[in-house]
């Protein structure tokens, strides 16, 4: 049998002329996250409706987890008339558990006869005589909403919490530098909760791509794409890296440098994915290489910006942001990232000239570039449960748009289409 339910959204509400665009994006991402479920998703009265005959819990289970959801309800749809309401709002009422309710109408509808109030207390009395329950405006054990809409009313008595914040999508895509462990996947999801679509970039120290993606790599993109829908992984090689450094740079100024590699390798793929902005993990004075001084280290001479959405979290609050959010127990499985190859104790004050020297003298640009040609994209779609793979070089050259190639504001969202792995 075929269930309704409404699905609320907060932040999108405030948008002013740009909401109907942010509304759009919202029941899009619902469509996408309900797929296999034979829905049917549709605007109206600031509200966004589902009908399916799908479980119950799948459905509030993928809902629940869609960015730019304040909340969701499974309702029953009936016509906005007293003695109809009144059918439905007991029989919620009697199966509702605790001997304390109250009413909560809504009237959209300012043509319906009654006020929010009047509805209220007509309904309240009727529950009172029918159920011997009392009411509590303040604290109820239970909460029978009524939403008077032009043509119908709805009733739910159990809203689910959805996480808030604004569609994915909405606010551009970003290359996310991704290493696997605990504070990367949270800054992703921080991202995703404004808006932005992670291109997640992975330097792998494994002979071979299969190790990450396999691994807990794969396993964290998967947890995090229930919440982000379809995602796009980049699996480049450590080793080229490795080897163009080798007796060249080693003890304090190795980490800082690197960084700046994977930072200029972030930069150039940027174009071909669309991507107006880089990101990162880093969380101020957390290591040594997040220092303040660090940071402005890797930033030099960026020609984009680098949104750092953890700078100002203390690690209990990141544990506990991974934990509600699925991804801590993966991040803590063994895996050995490229980070913890090079050297583990790095100034905590390199200078950006420095690192600038070292990585120009290393042609850091076209050994980047070397690297995607051996580097590997994932894409994966939790709707559909596929996962798409393919040389990362063979990609960026199909689309013509190899960063030493052409790029151009013009071509952005044209060469993403090309990319886009579903």
């Amino acid at each position: 049998m075929e269930q309704s339910y409404v699905v609320h959204y907060s932040e999108v509400a405030l948008k002013g002329k740009n909401r109907p665009e942010f509304a759009r994006a919202l029941a899009r991402n619902v469509s996408r996250a309900l797929y296999g479920l034979d829905a049917s998703v549709r605007q109206g009265d600031s509200r966004i409706f589902v009908q399916t005959g799908a479980d119950e819990g799948e459905v509030l289970r993928r809902l629940s987890k869609v960015f730019g959801v304040s909340w969701l309800a499974k309702a029953s749809s009936v016509p906005p008339e007293l003695p109809a309401m009144s059918t439905e709002v007991l029989s919620q009422a009697r199966s509702l558990s605790g001997s304390t309710f109250r009413i909560t109408a809504r009237r959209s509808d300012k043509s319906f006869a009654m006020t929010s109030k009047e509805v209220e207390e007509s309904l309240g009395a009727e529950v009172v005589a029918a159920t011997g329950k009392s009411v509590s405006l303040s604290r109820p054990d239970a909460n029978v909403h009524v939403d008077l809409l032009k043509g119908r009313a709805l009733v739910y008595s159990s809203r689910v919490q959805g996480p808030g914040g604004l569609p994915v999508g909405t606010a551009g895509r970003v290359i996310h530098l991704f290493s696997g462990g605990i504070d990367s996947p949270v800054a992703a999801w921080l991202l995703m909760k404004r808006g932005c679509r992670p291109v997640y970039l992975h330097f792998f120290a494994a002979p071979y791509p299969g190790a990450p993606l396999d691994g807990k790599v794969g396993k964290i993109v998967r947890i995090l794409s229930q919440s982000g829908g379809r995602c796009t992984l980049l699996l480049v090689p450590f080793a080229e890296y490795q080897l163009a450094t080798l007796g060249t740079v080693t003890g304090s100024l190795e980490p800082s440098l690197f960084r700046r590699f994977m930072r200029m390798s972030a930069e150039l793929l940027a174009p071909a994915f669309g991507a107006s902005a880089l990101s990162t993990g880093d969380s101020l004075s957390q290591a040594a290489s997040q220092t303040i001084w660090n940071l402005r280290t890797f930033d030099d001479g960026c020609t984009l910006p680098v949104l750092r959405p953890l700078l100002t979290y203390d690690k209990e609050e990141i544990v506990d942001l991974a934990k509600s959010i699925g991804t801590y127990d993966a991040s803590l499985e063994e895996y050995k990232d490229c980070c913890s190859i090079v050297s583990s104790h790095p100034k905590t004050r390199a200078k950006g000239g420095d690192v600038s020297e070292l990585a120009s003298r290393l042609g850091f640009a076209e050994l980047a570039r070397k690297s995607f040609s051996q580097g590997t994209l994932v894409g994966y779609d939790p709707s559909r449960g596929k996962t798409k793979v393919a040389p990362l070089g063979e990609v960026l050259r199909r689309a013509a748009l190899e960063p030493s190639a052409r790029g151009g504001v013009s071509t952005q969202e044209k060469a993403h289409e090309s990319l886009e792995p579903f």
